[in-house]
């Protein structure tokens, strides 16, 4: 994982303003930013760590991103308690993200809402993210080829990690075989859909990753209570 230098400077830029302005909020987006980079930086030392710390480095990067869009952006992640611990590779949902934000929000006038989510789903872990924005016209692309490219949005292989849509794929490849698929096509109210499958048993991995008990030397990160909206839920 490469980090992307135009997010780094317009992350530091905004921080800059931000410092003037409210320098107790400023220094809570400077933690934000420490916190990011260092799990970058970690991402390629490590083939697996606890889908906590997944989600934990998404809050991180929507807090930084929410300086920048404002209102513009809004946010929420959905982890169900019994999964925290399960092991993936680390930021596989970072490039979903930031593809959503940069080639689906950002482009929107209004902005718009994105949503994380985890679930267990037949024999399979599901991991989406949704978002509001420009999303796609023509036909979804489900498994580990090329998609459909969406009107209206740029590439979809830039992200702020340097890690696009592409190396998924790579990765999902070598780490699962055939066993895991990256889907995306549009959201059912409008807006696009990107889901991850992975089998939900280690064994069906060739690079298989440790037990989910072993991932449970983890720092916490938010969870959300409330039922996810019917809009995130995963094509079937």
């Amino acid at each position: 994982s490469q980090l992307e230098p135009h997010m780094l400077f317009n992350t530091l830029a905004n921080l800059r303003v931000l410092i003037g302005l409210d320098a107790t909020r400023a220094q809570q987006m400077l933690d934000r930013l420490i916190a990011f980079l260092r799990a970058t930086l970690q991402a390629s030392r490590r083939r697996w760590h606890p889908l906590a710390d997944e989600f934990a480095r998404l809050e991180d990067y929507l807090a930084l991103m929410a300086v920048r869009m404002g209102p513009r952006l809004q946010t929420r992640l959905d982890l169900p308690e019994a999964l925290r611990a399960w092991p993936v590779p680390p930021l596989l949902l970072q490039p979903l993200v930031e593809n959503a934000i940069k080639h689906g929000l950002e482009p929107h006038v209004q902005g718009g809402r994105l949503e994380v989510r985890a679930e267990l789903s037949g024999d399979s872990l599901v991991l989406c993210v949704l978002d509001t924005g420009v999303g796609f016209a023509s036909t979804p692309h489900d498994g580990l080829g090329q998609d459909a490219p969406p009107a209206g949005r740029a590439r979809a292989d830039a992200a702020g990690t340097g890690f696009g849509l592409p190396q998924v794929r790579d990765r999902l490849r070598t780490l699962y075989g055939d066993a895991a698929a990256l889907e995306l096509g549009p959201a059912p109210q409008g807006g696009t859909l990107a889901c991850i499958r992975l089998p939900a048993s280690p064994a069906a991995a060739p690079l298989a990753p440790p037990a989910a008990g072993a991932a449970a030397r983890v720092a916490s990160a938010p969870s959300s209570p409330r039922t996810a909206d019917p809009a995130c839920t995963p094509p079937r």
